[in-house]
């Protein structure tokens, strides 16, 4: 299976699927005969229960792996899937003459809060990762993984021990059925619309899965609303259903299907054992964003990946913890993606910028920090890629913060990228030895650095510990092929 690669032909893909399935539902509700009872309640029972407790269970583990990654899109799509899957397993178990004897309400009632609070995800998944509710969820990630799932779980045992708790909701009064399937549609569009205006910046197949499978879950649900039970029309949103999970699953596949592990490459050359086994997780379509911007910015290619390198071995030395090392990582592999946007012949200009050319690159960590806000970076590595040219007497930009009000993520980073660009080689200059390039360093300490990563990294050089990446034998293509 592919995603589009493309606006264009996303946009192609997704009116001729709607087109071709709004035909379908026409059809089925209007030829003679629509209305038969198609009564398959051990079908309904024995294949759809187990299948929806596999994409519960498998949302479940995706969650956990944005956890673990630091990726809050995948984090928030997993639980727009478990919401998704374990409310309508409620639906599923609840089929007549099965684990209760009669409550067609009951269906009716999990399969509309399973639509809705799915869309409600999805929507919230859409803010910035700096929005103050994307910032508590980020903070309180695993207590809001683990306190979902119980929810859902004793849901769906309160509602097969007592199946008349659903009467509560009275979901075939015809105002308020029509009421949350219009706000559920709204939710899903919005989110479609968002995460397609993300999609021509990125191009990554999460967006483009994402903009899919929420336009069929909007479908799904207009179909789920306006047909009879058991009528091939009402098989068919359930078709339909079925699609959109899986292709969200897909999206999150295809997103990172590569991805990179720069911290157990360092630990492994060092002769170290994995930290935690730290697994540092760039996807494939975010390093062919950090490609695009090394080839357009001829005289840094490999200067991200050197950068991650360098700042987790001083971040080791300073003793931080594998969570601020996993932030670190992804924060520097990625830190310059904003120079993307800015025009080659001030990025690649031989000589001095003059002030007009130097106020235009110093927007990059802006642009990079735009970028990345929208597509699940957290706090910590947003910090680090728009604050890695701040100084510590204020004099930096782009925020022009000082001293401790610079992450400490974000000053470590600060001291590795200009040793990285004075020991590497440029058009107007050959590369300088360490000696030269830690004088400049330990000359900036109080003034461009903080004087505490000043020393920490002098010592790390001076005992001979920083390793250069060169010797790794990997250039960072290589490694994230």
């Amino acid at each position: 299976m592919m995603m589009p690669r493309s606006p264009r032909s996303l946009f192609l893909t997704m009116s001729i699927t709607t087109a071709v399935l709004l035909l379908a539902y026409a059809y089925l509700i209007t030829f003679p005969g629509h209305s038969t009872m198609w009564d398959l309640p051990r079908f309904h029972f024995y294949v759809i229960s187990p299948t929806l407790l596999v994409l519960a269970i498998s949302a479940i583990a995706v969650g956990w792996t944005g956890i673990r990654l630091r990726d809050m899109s995948v984090l928030m799509l997993a639980l727009a899937i478990l919401s998704l899957n374990g409310f309508f397993l409620i639906h599923a178990l609840s089929t007549p003459g099965f684990i209760i004897a009669d409550q067609y309400h009951l269906a009716g009632v999990s399969s509309q809060i399973a639509m809705t609070t799915c869309a409600v995800w999805i929507f919230l998944s859409t803010l910035s990762s700096d929005h103050s509710f994307i910032r508590v969820v980020s903070k309180h990630r695993r207590r809001i993984v683990v306190g979902w799932v119980i929810i859902i779980i004793l849901m769906n045992i309160a509602a097969l021990v007592k199946p008349s708790i659903s009467n509560f909701i009275p979901i075939d009064f015809g105002p308020l059925n029509y009421l949350l399937a219009i706000l559920t549609v709204f939710l899903y569009l919005w989110a479609a619309k968002r995460y397609f205006q993300q999609f021509r910046l990125v191009k990554f197949p999460l967006h483009s899965a994402i903009v899919f499978g929420s336009v069929l879950l909007s479908i799904t649900e207009c179909f789920m609303v306006s047909t009879m039970m058991w009528t091939l029309a009402w098989w068919l949103y359930h078709v339909v259903l079925a699609a959109s999970a899986l292709l969200l699953l897909f999206g999150i596949i295809a997103q990172y299907r590569s991805n990179i592990s720069v911290t157990q490459t360092f630990h492994q050359v060092n002769g170290y054992p994995s930290l935690d086994q730290l697994r540092i997780s760039i996807s494939s379509s975010m390093k062919n964003l950090i490609v695009a911007t090394e080839t357009k910015d001829e005289y840094t290619a490999g200067h991200n990946f050197r950068v991650a390198i360098y700042g987790l071995q001083l971040a080791q030395a300073m003793n931080l913890n594998s969570e601020l090392l996993r932030a670190l990582a992804r924060g520097g592999l990625i830190h310059d993606v904003g120079k993307i946007q800015i025009p080659s012949e001030i990025l690649n200009k031989p000589g001095k910028l003059d002030s007009d050319e130097r106020s235009v690159i110093e927007q990059h960590p802006v642009i990079a920090y735009e970028m990345c806000k929208y597509i699940g970076f957290m706090t910590e590595e947003l910090s680090v890629i728009r604050h890695h040219h701040e100084k510590w007497d204020g004099t930096g930009y782009p925020d022009k913060l000082k001293g401790t009000e610079i992450s400490l993520l974000a000053r470590i980073l600060a001291i590795v990228d200009v040793y990285d660009a004075l020991t590497s080689r440029r058009s107007y200059r050959e590369p300088w030895s360490q000696e030269r390039a830690l004088q400049v360093i330990v000359e900036g300490s109080g003034t461009h650095f903080d004087p505490e990563c000043v020393s920490a990294f002098v010592r790390l050089c001076n005992r001979g510990e920083l390793v250069i990446p060169e010797t790794l034998g990997q250039s960072y293509t290589s490694t994230t092929s």
